[in-house]
Order: C-alpha cells, then sequence, then structure tokens
C-alpha cells in the first residue's frame, strides 16, 4: 500500500499537508463567496450591428460593452469579435482568438483592460467632459458679471 506524504511539493514550494488542505478549503470558501457576491453569464454574444458585446446574466439582467471600450477588443476584426465565448464557471468572457478575457465583476464594475488602458479611456472621455464643463463655466461667469454690472449701474 503506498504511503501518503505529509508534504506537498510543487516546483521549489512546499507546505505541510495541513497547510495544504487549508488553502484548498480557503479557496473554496472565497469561490463560494465569490458566487453569492457576483452573477453569471448564461450567454454572451457580438452584436455588429451595435458594434457591442452582449452579456445576459442568471439574474435577469443584460449588459451590453462596446466593443471599442474592451482593450485587445478594440483593435480587433469583426470576426475576431464574434468568437466570443463564456469561460470557467460562468463568470468570466473570452475572446480566444485575440487571447483576451474578462470577469463579469470588471465588466460590471467598468473596468474594461489594464490601467494604462483605463487612463487612456479616460483621457478620451474626460476631455470632451472637460471642455463642455469649461465652456459651461464661462457661460455661468459671464452671466454672472452682466447681473453684477446690471446691478450696480
Amino acid at each position: 500500500m503506498a504511503k501518503t506524504k505529509n508534504i506537498v511539493e510543487i516546483g521549489d514550494r512546499s507546505w505541510t499537508r495541513s497547510e495544504w488542505n487549508q488553502m484548498l478549503a480557503d479557496a473554496d470558501h472565497a469561490a463560494d463567496e465569490y458566487a453569492r457576491r457576483w452573477p453569471q453569464v448564461t450567454s454572451v454574444r457580438y452584436d455588429r450591428a451595435t458594434k457591442s458585446v452582449v452579456l445576459k446574466l442568471n439574474n435577469g439582467a443584460k449588459l451590453g460593452v462596446p466593443a471599442t471600450k474592451l482593450q485587445g477588443v478594440a483593435g480587433a476584426t469583426e470576426e475576431q469579435r464574434a468568437n466570443v465565448s463564456i469561460l470557467g464557471p460562468n463568470w468570466a468572457i473570452q475572446f480566444p482568438q485575440i487571447d483576451q478575457q474578462f470577469t463579469v465583476e470588471e465588466l460590471l464594475c467598468g473596468v474594461f483592460g489594464n490601467k494604462a488602458w483605463m487612463a487612456k479611456l479616460n483621457r478620451k472621455s474626460g476631455k470632451s467632459a472637460t471642455s463642455a464643463r469649461v465652456s459651461a463655466a464661462r457661460t455661468s461667469i459671464r452671466k454672472s458679471a452682466t447681473r453684477r454690472k446690471a446691478v450696480t449701474a
């Protein structure tokens, strides 16, 4: 009869059997907690008409994300975008031809790529919002100055 080792070794790392079992139990607990917190994907497709990735979730919600917002997907062809599938236990989607994955958590939180990608997206969207705010502020200042002149005259 084979004897069970009391040490688990992977590469240059090692754990006692009880440490290993505790890590597995902690991972199971974390997965259960994640499943309670975030919905799962029941279907995903690329909508060519709206150029959006559309996810249906098990809580009845539907999420559409413009493909141009997704890192890696933004520069992909229509065919590469259309090749999207559910990954793992339904908590993520993948674009295998371009090796890109997104979790439901990321998409629902508006995280469409790494920090550099998100900074680029924020700069793009921030410029138009900032110029609109500046224009509105200038108009407001002019109106305010006109009212003050009329009152003091």
